[in-house]
């Protein structure tokens, strides 16, 4: 019965995105409530320190918020993920919680669990989360060091995650495999399956085109490696060819969605600052109006067009911005490195 219902659920919501894109209507959103964060984690795309924050902007407050979210609500969004940084920081995150749950979306809380406190259990106890999505780095105080430059790192996430639990709430493992912790691989998949909570991971560890002072180039897996090449060219050549398509078609959230960045902007990645719409300036509506032509406009960078690899070449925009310096380049270099890789599986 319950294998059911969730297949039921997950057709229902294929139609009701499917309907959405034809009509041009968004029905989920992220709002990345703030850049501040307790850990300083070396791949991250985000961060900046409270003396930071003022070179890039400044945070929307609470009832700037509630504003852009009731806006958001009129337009269609059924479902927001709230994010940050992480969004427990935001001085107005009490009174941003409780105007999100008055207006009835779907909320989805994406944080490190390290801020898990009686004051935010009570809150969430009048306001519970459908979803909290906690970032997992490693499985001991010893990785997380490495990882985020905390003590006790793990203590604290674990503690919150314990906290959690018992409450009953929804909870998915988030966890970004770098140099720093992927040799800690099996013993957070061992966590994860020993308290019984979904586990998504990825190695999607990028330069930062968004001010935070990130070590990506420093700690990412290089896939460019002698002992990854062949493996990730058997895995490129046999996937589907690539299509000369439209490039934001590859984005999940296409024609759906829309995030906006914790300094009020409309933008289509989290990994980028364009088009950088101010929704404080216009009105969300007119924001996506904007953000849809920008998407259709979007184009490869020229030399995508005539590579004679380009059908094998997995990329996405964000990703060959962070690692080729922004939108629309692509350097030499890290193009002869895809081609050497792909080289392999013909060996």
């Amino acid at each position: 019965m319950a294998m059911q219902q969730n297949l039921h659920g997950i057709l229902t919501m294929a139609r009701i995105k499917k309907s959405a894109f034809e009509q041009k209507i968004p029905i989920h959103a992220t709002f990345e409530l703030t850049p501040r964060c307790g850990f300083n984690c070396q791949m991250c795309y985000v961060h900046l320190s409270k003396e930071e924050i003022t070179n890039f902007g400044k945070e929307l407050t609470g009832d700037q918020w509630l504003d852009v979210a009731k806006q958001t609500q009129e337009m269609g969004v059924l479902s927001l993920c709230i994010t940050g940084g992480d969004p427990l920081l935001h001085p107005d995150f009490k009174e941003i919680w409780i105007g999100l749950s008055r207006m009835g979306f779907k909320r989805i809380l994406q944080t490190n669990a390290s801020l898990i406190t009686d004051e935010i259990l009570e809150l969430f106890e009048d306001y519970p989360p459908d979803l909290i999505k906690i970032t997992l780095y490693g499985s001991n105080d010893e990785v997380y060091k490495r990882v985020c430059g905390i003590e006790n790192g793990f203590g604290k996430v674990d503690a919150g995650i314990k906290k959690l639990q018992e409450k009953g709430y929804p909870i998915q493992l988030v966890t970004t495999f770098t140099k720093l912790n992927k040799e800690d691989a099996q013993n957070i998949a061992r966590y994860a399956k020993e308290n019984q909570l979904p586990w998504y991971h990825s190695s999607a560890c990028y330069p930062s085109l968004r001010g935070a002072k990130s070590k990506a180039n420093e700690c990412a897996i290089d896939f460019f490696s002698p002992d990854c090449t062949r493996e990730m060219a058997d895995l490129w050549t046999n996937l589907p060819a690539q299509k000369d398509d439209l490039p934001i078609k590859k984005c999940q959230g296409y024609g759906t969605e829309f995030n906006i960045s914790w300094n009020g902007n409309m933008i289509f990645c989290l990994f980028v600052e364009e088009p950088k719409l101010s929704v404080l300036d216009s009105s969300l509506e007119e924001c996506w109006r904007i953000f849809l032509e920008y998407c259709e406009h979007l184009r490869w960078p020229e030399e995508c067009s005539t590579c004679e690899v380009r059908d094998k070449c997995r990329r996405c925009l964000a990703h060959l911005a962070c690692l080729n310096g922004g939108l629309n380049k692509v350097n030499k270099e890290y193009c002869e490195q895809v081609k050497r890789m792909l080289e392999q599986a013909d060996k």
